[in-house]
């Protein structure tokens, strides 16, 4: 039997290991349209590649906030915990931070490629580069390439979404899915920066400034519909760092009605807003500098009151209007793909195609970045390699 998977991102890579550790006897045959594996994958997290998360099944699906049910199956089959063991006994040391984040000890995204890449050299996997496919019979069970004919047994797709496209992640999995008769949900950038036109953003007041697990709130109306506490930096177009990008999922839910989404952004969350009360004006400003506070903001906020209470409110309740997003030239994951009404989410098999799986973006999930999103693309494709035949 001959098992082909497209696309040397980490869901492709694992699903090649899958494969031939579930099926020994296989063909295992990886193509990547690149010259070498896991571009993407090297330019996560900083450069460091946040692995995995540290944490339940369960946190993994709360931070998975379309369709993060899909992933129940996928997640008893290879889970945050048999990610970490995989690399850890594979001689790539890993550490554990902040927000459930886990990155290799070496903080060298290229060790956890080179990882990936000695497993499946180990385990006999073939690996073909510059190879782009133009076209797919599933009847005839063959991949057509720009200059050649690939037959195949059994098929994964594991493509990527529509993000960082020179990485060679430029959507074209969604034209092999179509071609098979798949079903493809409406594409948008997730996990993107926000963009605001806010006089405070314009002028670049706060431009540069981070913060560290700040809640930002998005509004619908005067109804809050989401607060997430992470890192925020305020940028020349508006807000970006894992807050708000996180927030991009809710913020383009109201943006699809509406033609602005009001935020509130808590610099101290963990501080009750009676504490604040007993300090007068002089006192308040050492108070909240002593919380790391940084001077700028505190500046801005002088310009705008010199009342204390409404000093404490916009300490508390710093409003931002966000009328856009960055889109895909900057969006970290795509929200959208094969529909997963046609897929079983116990073995990634095609519900339409039964020679064909798919694993990780290509699939209709998001995921939140931070190892959620690399989590579901290495329990995705492990999935998909166990049960491929």
């Amino acid at each position: 039997m001959k098992i082909v998977i497209i696309g040397g991102g980490p869901s492709g890579m694992m699903a090649a290991i899958s494969s031939k550790l579930h099926h020994p006897k296989a063909q295992v045959l990886l193509l990547e349209r690149n010259n070498q594996l896991g571009i993407k994958l090297k330019l996560t997290g900083g450069g460091r590649c946040n692995v995995t998360a540290d944490c339940s099944n369960e946190t993994v699906i709360e931070n998975t906030p379309k369709n993060g049910k899909f992933l129940f199956s996928s997640l008893t089959n290879f889970n945050p915990q048999n990610i970490q063991s995989f690399f850890i006994n594979e001689g790539c040391p890993l550490k554990s931070e902040d927000h459930f984040r886990v990155f290799p000890e070496s903080d060298k995204a290229e060790d956890i490629v080179n990882t990936l890449k000695r497993k499946m050299e180990s385990l006999g996997i073939e690996i073909q580069y510059n190879i782009c496919i133009v076209d797919v019979d599933k009847d005839l069970k063959l991949l057509k390439t720009e200059d050649n004919v690939i037959y195949y047994d059994n098929l994964i797709i594991a493509t990527g979404g529509l993000t960082y496209p020179k990485t060679g992640s430029d959507g074209k999995g969604y034209n092999i899915a179509k071609a098979i008769g798949h079903r493809v949900t409406e594409l948008i950038p997730g996990e993107v920066p926000l963009v605001s036109n806010d006089l405070v953003i314009q002028n670049k007041t706060l431009q540069g400034l981070s913060f560290k697990d700040v809640s930002v709130s998005i509004f619908n109306g005067n109804k809050i519909i989401k607060s997430i506490i992470h890192d925020l930096i305020f940028t020349h177009f508006g807000l970006s760092g894992p807050a708000a990008l996180r927030a991009s999922f809710y913020v383009q839910k109201v943006l699809e009605k509406e033609t602005t989404v009001n935020l509130n952004i808590d610099f101290l969350p963990n501080i009750p807003i009676n504490e604040f009360a007993k300090y007068k004006l002089n006192d308040l400003e050492d108070f909240i500098i002593n919380k790391g506070i940084p001077k700028r903001l505190i500046n801005y906020i002088k310009e705008q009151t010199n009342l204390v209470n409404e000093m404490i409110q916009m300490i508390k309740k710093f409003p931002l209007s966000i009328y856009s997003t960055r889109g895909f030239n900057q969006a970290f994951v795509t929200n959208g793909g094969v529909s997963i009404k046609e897929i079983d989410p116990k073995t990634m098999k095609s519900k339409i195609v039964d020679s064909v799986s798919f694993c990780g973006e290509i699939i209709d999930i998001n995921s939140f970045t931070g190892g959620f999103n690399i989590t579901s693309a290495f329990s995705t494709g492990f999935t998909a390699g166990k049960y491929v035949l």
